[in-house]
């Protein structure tokens, strides 16, 4: 299961991408402006241990308001075939 997790911090907080990177399951981070101040990239075996584990454990780092994943589905460029054309899901 993959997935992105939207995060929101306090309005006074460091940027928190470096720290959501220590997460496991966390492949990757970065920091944002606007409603979201981070978003990570996560990777478990079901959505129950993602929810249980990878968002939790993201919720509980201070500062973090909020955590929403959002699964994810699938991506055009796995459906990208030979000379960058796209296949039918």
């Amino acid at each position: 299961m993959k997935a992105f997790v939207l995060v929101q911090t306090e309005s006074n907080s460091e940027p928190i991408a470096a720290t959501l990177m220590g997460i496991p399951g966390v492949e990757c981070a970065e920091d944002l402006t606007g409603p979201y101040d981070a978003i990570a990239f996560a990777r478990s075996d079901s959505i129950r241990s993602l929810s249980e584990q990878v968002v939790d454990a993201i919720r509980r780092l201070p500062g973090v308001i909020r955590a929403i994943s959002a699964p994810r589905l699938g991506s055009l460029r796995d459906r990208v075939g030979p000379a960058g054309t796209v296949q039918a899901a």
